[in-house]
């Protein structure tokens, strides 16, 4: 059989089987809006720390996971080395109507890329429905790669939700 005719008999023959089954990509129709899925979605953070103020990002999935980047170098100072700092992975639950619980641990290492240490970050948030946001107390733990303590520090974590924006639109050059 020519090679042409086969994969027409195997077209006809998948129809068949699969039936009027549209081949599509993207959601679902019955996929609620981001807004309605209270923590689940993608989320930039703003945390206050004693060192100061930091951005980083965090998803919250249906199934309860977290991943969260942070930024990925921090510059050395006051005895500290340079370090670098891995994506982290997590779990989350909602503990009220708008209150949830996430823990998630990163790695990190030295200029080098000595690892030199693991850093477990846990939060208890409020979700606002009316700013899409959440916001609560969180705390830092940092050990060294045996388990001994480093490090315990706390702050507050604010999270607006990262929603699908427009296209940019380039600012016109001026004419050479």
């Amino acid at each position: 059989m020519k090679p042409t005719i086969l994969l027409a008999v195997l077209v006809v023959v998948a129809t068949l089987v699969l039936g009027p089954a549209q081949l599509r990509t993207g959601a679902q129709t019955g996929t609620p809006a981001a807004t309605d899925q209270g923590f689940v979605g993608a989320w930039h953070l703003t945390t206050e720390t004693p060192f100061g103020a930091s951005q980083s990002l965090i998803t919250l999935t249906a199934d309860g996971t977290v991943i969260f980047t942070d930024r990925p170098v921090y510059p050395g100072g006051e005895g500290f080395p340079v370090t670098f700092i891995s994506t982290a992975h997590g779990a989350w639950e909602q503990t009220g109507p708008t209150t949830a619980a996430a823990t998630w641990v990163e790695f990190m290492t030295d200029g080098e890329g000595t690892f030199i240490g693991v850093i477990t970050d846990s939060i208890e948030v409020t979700f606002d429905p009316a700013s899409d946001s959440w916001s609560g107390p969180f705390s830092s733990t940092t050990t060294d790669p045996a388990g001994n303590l480093l490090f315990v520090g706390t702050g507050t974590v604010e999270a607006r939700r990262i929603t699908v924006q427009p296209l940019a639109t380039p600012a016109a050059t001026p004419a050479a």
